[in-house]
């Protein structure tokens, strides 16, 4: 080994291998100063050199090579001359390339949106026969939710389901009011159900009930003094990162923060939405920014209206007051994963004539969907109008991947058109994809980040489940390929069952209302106790009472002769209940004309002829004097 190599690395001479083998070693201040040497020495060169033709070669004319500094300076020069070249095209082949590349650019964009879209195959689950009016999942992917104006409210799970598609749970919550909403926390251990009522509802896993927030006093005029909603709710959702802390909207124009801990007794914090004037506007949807440091709430006067989380709710920090045109609602709010943006989708108003004509129909309104920038809220960067929706809970949302703009539209009340599903590019607001249903609106829609599949909600009851076999993960894949339980046929069963309903142990119906199907050994012993128990001794029953009766049992009518005669007596001139009393007393008066028996004889020598007053005199009011109390007595001098 040479000493060079030794001096350098001392430790090799130990080493049995890799023992030439030493680190590159690097001294950045040399490295710096011979980089700073070369940079001025090309500048130097290039402003002296004279131009060089684009066409020049790495060879001279006399076929002699170019030396190494000569091969860099016109190696140099070329593609400084092509960078030029470049930048300075003429005019005919540059709008020829503008045209290619913007051709270009725009179908690769398109391409690109929908191989993002997970909608190469779909599945059609049935939620009822009324419209899905709130759609939920949660965040692991795993369970969701569904509301309709049936009011019932389904659960289901996709491990638990089979190529059938049924939900595992059925439940009405609010009783007969509409479902609004259906949230998820960022947990999935609770969920928020929004109706009609003017209570909200929070529901655990598996639907039972863990909470029911207070309802406020309708007769108290200012809405910050009640403790709870006053009118029906039209929205609500979880804060995105507290689990314990849900937002409402009602008709009473308040938006309202609850605790989940305090939800029984009293809200968190009161907003009361305002119009431009000062009155009351109501708010018809809401919802949290995705780091939650904003409430925003979109309201029926066309205006959104948003606050600091945390801060005095008195002073909005984000008002655009003509959003949307005044009395179309906002039927949702969305924002960005980024957050740097968010969705606003308002509808069109319809008017119900019942007594002119039996229709409905659209009246001339809003019907948009707008991009807005939160830092600069003036104007809304993109605008999609002609968008139908007659339902007051129309969806809007991004992608996960904050590259798209999803809603939907509603077929016209005409049966002419068809409601979509509509995906726009976030940048340029240009229509990707369209999914058409004949006859058919969509109200609600999901797209999962997880799993990447797309829910969408349809009047009709149906709910359309898309995913992709490349994009998407477990969720329907889990189910289409899980075969159907074979339910067994009545007629196949060749052992005759006996079945006896009263010797069966008594079923155990738990607090949620739900029935036990495992019992505890205590339970089972305690049945059967209850079965083996000895039976009641019985006794002979009493004999009937002869005679007028003992021990305070009475005899039967008639067993006496005394109790004989009155009953008969009694049944002989008994008179009939629905005989009018004048009429039967004057059944008698012809009879006691002719032959009187009690007043007449009496008056028969002084007063033969009955005389009657004429005229009755009137109550004068000294004959009360004796009657009234002392304290009212007149006095002689006051007479």
């Amino acid at each position: 080994m040479d000493d060079s190599v030794a001096d350098q690395c001392p430790d090799s001479l130990h080493s049995n291998a890799n023992a030439s083998k030493c680190s590159r070693k690097f001294d950045f201040e040399t490295m710096l100063t011979e980089s700073l040497r070369l940079a001025a020495e090309r500048r130097e060169h290039h402003k002296s050199s004279p131009d060089i033709s684009p066409s020049t070669s790495t060879t001279s004319i006399s076929g002699e090579d170019i030396s190494p500094k000569a091969q860099s300076q016109v190696d140099y020069c070329n593609e400084n001359d092509f960078q030029l070249s470049r930048a300075s095209p003429s005019k005919d082949d540059s709008e020829g390339s503008d045209d290619n590349d913007s051709g270009l650019d725009e179908e690769s964009d398109v391409e690109n949106g929908m191989k993002a879209i997970p909608i190469s195959h779909e599945v059609m689950l049935s939620h009822g026969e009324k419209p899905v009016s709130a759609l939920g999942v949660d965040p692991s992917g795993a369970r969701w939710a569904s509301g309709g104006f049936d009011y019932a409210l389904k659960l289901w799970d996709f491990g638990g389901m089979d190529a059938s598609m049924n939900s595992f749970r059925s439940l009405t919550p609010c009783e007969c009011h509409v479902m609004k909403s259906v949230q998820f926390n960022h947990t999935g251990e609770a969920i928020l159900v929004i109706s009609g009522r003017a209570q909200a509802k929070v529901l655990d896993r598996d639907g039972r009930e863990l909470l029911e927030c207070v309802k406020g006093d309708q007769y108290i005029v200012d809405m910050s003094r009640t403790k709870g909603h006053t009118a029906q709710l039209n929205d609500g959702c979880w804060h995105p990162s507290d689990r314990n802390e849900f937002l409402t909207c009602a008709d009473d124009g308040t938006v309202r923060l609850w605790d989940y801990y305090t939800a029984k007794k009293v809200h968190k914090a009161v907003i009361k939405t305002k119009t431009s004037s000062g009155m009351r506007a109501v708010p018809t949807s809401c919802a949290y920014s995705r780091d939650g440091k904003l409430i925003a709430a979109g309201c029926a006067d066309g205006s959104l209206q948003m606050w600091r989380h945390g801060k005095l709710y008195v002073n909005t920090s984000i008002l655009v007051r003509n959003a949307h045109t005044p009395g179309c609602d906002i039927s949702c709010l969305s924002f960005s994963y980024d957050n740097n943006n968010f969705l606003s989708r308002s509808r069109k108003p319809v008017v119900v004539l019942t007594k002119i004509v039996a229709f409905i129909f659209v009246a001339p309104g809003d019907g948009t969907m707008k991009l807005w920038d939160l830092r600069k809220t003036k104007e809304p960067i993109h605008v999609v109008e002609n968008l139908e929706a007659i339902f007051p809970h129309t969806d809007c949302l991004f992608s996960p991947k904050d590259d798209l703009c999803v809603t939907g539209t509603s077929a016209k009340m005409d049966g002419h058109s068809v409601g979509s599903l509509l995906f726009f590019d976030r940048n340029s607001f240009e229509k990707i994809y369209e999914i058409d249903f004949p006859s058919d609106s969509v109200v609600r829609m999901a797209w999962h980040p997880r799993i990447n599949q797309i829910f969408c909600g349809m009047s009709s009851g149906s709910i359309h489940l898309y995913y992709s076999t490349e994009q998407s993960a477990r969720g329907a894949l889990m189910c289409v390929s899980k075969p159907t339980k074979r339910v067994r046929p009545k007629d196949v069963a060749h052992t005759q069952f006996i079945i006896a309903p009263y010797s069966l142990p008594p079923r155990k119906v738990g607090r949620d209302g739900f029935e036990k199907e495992h019992y505890t050994l205590r339970q089972m012993l305690r049945a059967v106790r209850y079965q083996n128990r000895p039976p009641p001794k019985s006794r002979v029953p009493e004999l009937p009472v002869s005679g007028p009766g003992e021990r305070g049992r009475l005899g039967a009518a008639g067993s006496t002769l005394h109790s004989f005669v009155a009953r008969q007596l009694g049944l002989s001139k008994k008179d009939d209940d629905d005989l009018n009393p004048r009429e039967a007393i004057l059944r008698h008066a012809k009879a006691a004309e002719e032959d009187p028996y009690w007043v007449a004889p009496a008056y028969k020598r002084t007063q033969p002829q009955t005389i009657l007053a004429q005229n009755v005199e009137d109550k004068h009011d000294d004959d009360n004097d004796e009657l009234e109390p002392v304290y009212k007595q007149r006095r002689d001098d006051a007479k």
